[in-house]
């Protein structure tokens, strides 16, 4: 897919399913319990043990059924390794302009990581696609996005973790194209039992969310 054609399925989707944890195995099960439940963007951190691997294995599985990103890329070499694993989009926790050109020049989708006003003008004007806001709840939650939306509403932004299942429609509501959701449908607690089926479960629920608001937007339309 072109950088174009990602963004539209970033903005359609509304949810990157982020995979971190520190056993290549239970990731392996988080990201499969993602995409058997309707999260179709799945993004794999590369502090997760064999990152390439799995963003390897997850493209040869379920091929274009699903998108892949890498996580936590902080430098061009880093880039350029998770494109041969599969992954067609960047996402960073800081900005990184090498990454972000390395992004562009390969048509890859790039979400870079900042805070401040002068930090995500400074992500933007560096050629990435979506800002990710990071880390949304501790700057403010959605108050602080539809506040820095004022002046800065040209800009797309990505709330990045932690955001509760809870929290999806408040940050879309404040003008977030999308949202990370990592801890929020791998708990820990359920991580450690095992239990797969509840996280695919959270998904299922969070992709609610998103078609339940998508159904009422058109009802409102059809309404007028």
């Amino acid at each position: 897919m072109s950088r174009k054609q990602l963004f539209s399925r970033v903005y359609e989707e509304q949810i990157i399913g982020v995979v971190r944890e520190d056993d290549s195995a239970v990731a392996q099960h988080v990201a499969s319990a993602y995409a058997q439940n309707g999260i179709h963007i799945v993004e794999v951190t590369l502090t997760t043990p064999d990152a390439f691997d799995l963003m390897a294995s997850l493209a040869k599985r379920f091929g274009e059924q699903i998108v892949i990103a890498a996580g936590t890329v902080r430098s061009s070499n880093d880039a350029a390794a998770a494109r041969r694993a599969g992954a067609q989009i960047i996402v960073s926790p800081h900005t990184d302009v090498r990454v972000i050109e390395y992004a562009n020049d390969n048509d890859m989708l790039s979400i870079a990581g900042a805070a401040t006003p002068t930090e995500i003008l400074t992500a933007w004007n560096a050629g990435c696609d979506i800002v990710k806001i990071y880390p949304a709840h501790f700057l403010g939650g959605p108050d602080y996005i539809k506040t820095i939306r004022g002046p800065i509403r040209d800009v797309p932004m990505l709330a990045g973790g932690p955001v509760p299942l809870d929290m999806i429609e408040p940050y879309l509501d404040a003008g977030c194209v999308a949202v990370n959701l990592g801890p929020s449908l791998a708990v820990p607690d359920l991580v450690r039992n095992a239990d797969w089926d509840e996280i695919g479960r959270r998904a299922v629920l969070a992709t609610s969310i998103i078609q339940s608001r998508r159904d009422a937007t058109e009802e409102t339309h059809y309404v007028h």
